[in-house]
């Protein structure tokens, strides 16, 4: 979360006072062990940093970085609040959550989202919270006609950046009803997103300012990512559109609540830091880093001066039996020799007691140090093991949307030559008129532009059949904001329909990779390199992945309702996720082809 707050001396106290307050309930920790510009122990297993600065040029700045050791992992917990002194300039605060792994080692299994801290619901309750020029609030935002001006900038604003959800209504949605429902759904999003529910006069008088492209119909969640262009018809497929139908189906609202927080994430760790907010953040990691490098060399250096003297107690001090003082003396002067072997020292003194006990502590202190270290060096490594992860995902994305440039660009080529020859024929025949008059699509041509609107689509095709988790394909949804997986999953699901109907109808005899590679006219086409007719022997032999790849089917199919599911469609390579979809074809039984996964890739010997 990245907000900027105009009352510029109360967001510093304010927001501290919810961390403290979260600190102590529900988490059970200490606050009051928060010390300026150290690292204290608050918790069991939590160490804690707080740093405070003055600016030469008069502002303030304040980081707590809270490290949490689980069995999982290290959850670290930032919170950055900087007061600049030009009062002209807003104040800013900036929560960062880290969890150990973000992307779960299972793609069969549901991967871990950042939970919202609690101290940002309150936080955003009591302060004046702006993204931009939207506003961050717990709730949705009601708009009337006349307030629609206040969407409007937001949406356009280029200093945004998290996403807006506009919901659109024309009066004939009840309003409470319908903004509970938008609130609902997107109650995963608090502090990353900001959203909007308009009524019927403000989503008319929106739709007629940004266009055809960008409108949100009533009945509907858009999300408006940064950047907003109303001009560019291309700009406006970045912004997807959650349909009526989804947002009234009840079965669907946990699992887009999940997806809306998910893209509501993304979008907001995609986006750059300013560099006004980049520079704070690098001053304030130098300083921690000088601070931990320093603490090795300051442990040992306290004179014996400066040790706190403890008050000791004299024998005389404390009356007790005669019997009880024998035994004490005897137990200490056993004590003494045993130390006095330990440390080297003949003549055990108190001075040389107390200087054994600074020396404990000296060691305590460097011990700490040391684990302070590793665990930024830890930090470090993560960071530049991320930014090494998304450098090779991008490089990887590039190659692949360059191979589907390639494969777009060479069947273009292809029709274009079909409609060049077919015109000429016809223009040979005397239908010239017929041969250069445009002709409208027979076909809807329209694709999904999500997995979730794909997954409703699917009872369409006559002879396929979803077996799988919807979660798992749902999942892909966060990862490709402009929809494209699913546009190209749906174009490999319409050619196994075309392939089961050929088959059917007595068109086509041999398998799907045959079918691939000879496609009947009138057919949907698919590269064969993007399809495999099944696992390499590597997967089929390995009993972990194999057991993946058992998948639903009915039990008239399988008497034990899964079956092995080799074969698979490429849709897109995308380094550890690269969405895959397997499916089983019993058109020689059945009719139909069983689909039982599309998500992520599957794990391998190179994916592990």
């Amino acid at each position: 979360m990245f907000t900027t707050h105009h009352e510029r001396n109360r967001l510093l106290p304010l927001v501290r006072e919810q961390l403290d307050r979260w600190i102590a309930d529900p988490k059970g920790w200490d606050p009051s062990a928060l010390q300026g510009n150290r690292w204290a122990t608050i918790g069991d297993n939590v160490r804690a940093l707080l740093l405070q600065h003055q600016g030469q040029d008069g502002s303030t700045s304040a980081r707590v970085r809270i490290v949490e050791t689980k069995p999982d992992g290290r959850w670290i917990t930032q919170l950055t609040v900087h007061v600049p002194n030009a009062r002209e300039r807003a104040a800013w605060a900036w929560v960062d959550i880290e969890s150990p792994d973000p992307d779960s080692e299972d793609p069969r299994s549901r991967p871990r989202r950042a939970g919202t801290p609690r101290f940002l619901a309150p936080t955003l309750e009591i302060i004046d919270a702006w993204d931009g020029a939207a506003r961050l609030t717990t709730r949705p935002i009601v708009i009337r006609g006349d307030e629609v001006a206040e969407v409007y900038r937001a949406l356009i604003d280029t200093d945004r950046r998290g996403v807006v959800f506009v919901a659109g209504n024309d009066d004939s949605l009840p309003s409470v009803p319908w903004t509970n429902r938008i609130a609902t759904l997107t109650r995963f999003t608090t502090g990353v997103a900001s959203c909007y529910v308009l009524d019927g006069e403000a989503t008319q008088l929106l739709n007629d300012r940004l266009g055809q492209a960008h409108v949100v119909l009533p009945g509907r969640l858009r999300t408006y990512r940064s950047q907003v262009q109303p001009d560019s018809v291309v700009d406006g497929l970045r912004h997807r559109v959650l349909s009526a139908e989804r947002i009234a189906d009840d079965g669907e609202q946990a699992r887009l609540a999940r997806v809306l927080a998910s893209n509501a994430q993304l979008q907001a760790l995609e986006q750059p830091l300013h560099a006004s907010v980049a520079r704070v953040h690098r001053m304030l990691e130098r300083i921690a880093d000088d601070m931990l490098v320093n603490r090795l060399g300051d442990v040992g250096l306290k004179p014996a001066s400066l040790v706190p003297s403890q008050p000791r107690a004299t024998a005389a001090e404390v009356p007790m039996s005669d019997h009880r003082q024998d035994d004490i003396n005897v137990q200490q002067g056993m004590l003494l020799d045993y130390l006095k072997v330990k440390v080297g020292i003949d003549d055990l003194t108190v001075d040389r007691v107390d200087e054994i006990v600074r020396w404990i502590e000296v060691g305590r202190s460097s011990q700490e140090a040391q684990e302070d270290i590793a665990s930024r060096l830890a930090q470090l490594q993560t960071e530049l093991d991320e930014t090494q992860k998304a450098h090779r995902d991008v490089k990887w994305q590039l190659d692949d949307e360059q191979l589907e440039n390639r494969d777009n660009v060479d069947l273009l080529i292809r029709s274009e030559e079909t409609v060049r020859t077919l015109r000429g024929r016809l223009t040979s025949m005397g239908q010239a008129e017929v041969a250069w008059t445009a002709q409208p699509a027979e076909e809807d041509v329209a694709r999904p532009d999500s997995f979730g609107e794909l997954l409703r689509w699917l009872p369409k095709l006559e002879h396929v059949a979803f077996t799988g988790d919807p979660d798992h394909a749902e999942y892909l949804d966060s990862r490709d904001p402009l929809g494209t997986w699913a546009s190209r999953t749906w174009d490999a699901l319409l050619v196994l329909q075309d392939y089961a109907a050929a088959k059917a109808d007595g068109r086509w005899d041999r398998d799907v990779h045959g079918f691939l590679e000879h496609t009947p006219d009138g057919c949907h086409e698919w590269p064969t390199r993007r399809h495999a007719r099944d696992e390499s022997e590597e997967v089929r032999t390995n009993t972990t992945f194999r057991k993946r790849r058992v998948l639903p089917v009915p039990t008239t199919v399988a008497q034990v309702g899964k079956i092995f599911m080799g074969a698979h469609f490429k849709i897109a390579q995308f380094a550890m996720i690269s969405p895959r979809m397997h499916y089983h074809d019993d058109t020689a039984q059945s009719g139909c082809i069983y689909v039982g996964y599309i998500g992520r890739h599957l794990p391998t010997g190179q994916t592990n």
